[in-house]
């Protein structure tokens, strides 16, 4: 029994010190050029973030279908995401997304609009932002 309870907490031990840290992951965003100093409406842009790549609600978590541009857009908010290299496919993952638009913000406020980089998000590299008012 008390063998057990040793093994038990050794290997409790081994996973814990192997584990993932607990802080979240930041995405790097680049290129961030606040364009205006009027933040668009909250709910708009939230629903607007949500219909990139048709719709990345619910249980989506990337984006489907590798288009090779896209946008999000409710009400008079706009979202455009296109690949930094001509041609190639988005595949951005909800969590990405996410990311890159809260490092964005920290940058130029919540809901600003804005244009960035961020890191990742298609088959060959990074994406172009573009969040705007219509």
């Amino acid at each position: 029994m008390q063998f057990a309870t040793i093994l038990y907490t050794l290997s409790m031990l081994l996973v814990c010190a192997f584990s993932a840290p607990l802080e979240r992951r930041q995405e790097t965003v680049s290129n961030v050029k606040c364009t205006s100093k009027t933040p668009l409406d909250f709910h708009t842009s939230n629903v607007a973030l949500l219909q990139i790549c048709g719709g990345i609600a619910g249980s989506i978590q990337k984006c489907q279908g590798l288009p090779t541009s896209t946008t999000g857009q409710s009400g008079n908010v706009r979202f455009t995401i296109t690949p930094v290299v001509e041609g190639d496919q988005i595949n951005i993952s909800k969590g990405r997304w996410e990311q890159g638009i809260k490092a964005a913000f920290a940058v130029c406020g919540q809901n600003i609009p804005f244009t960035a980089t961020f890191t990742g998000g298609a088959v060959k590299g990074d994406v172009n932002v573009v969040y705007e008012a219509v």
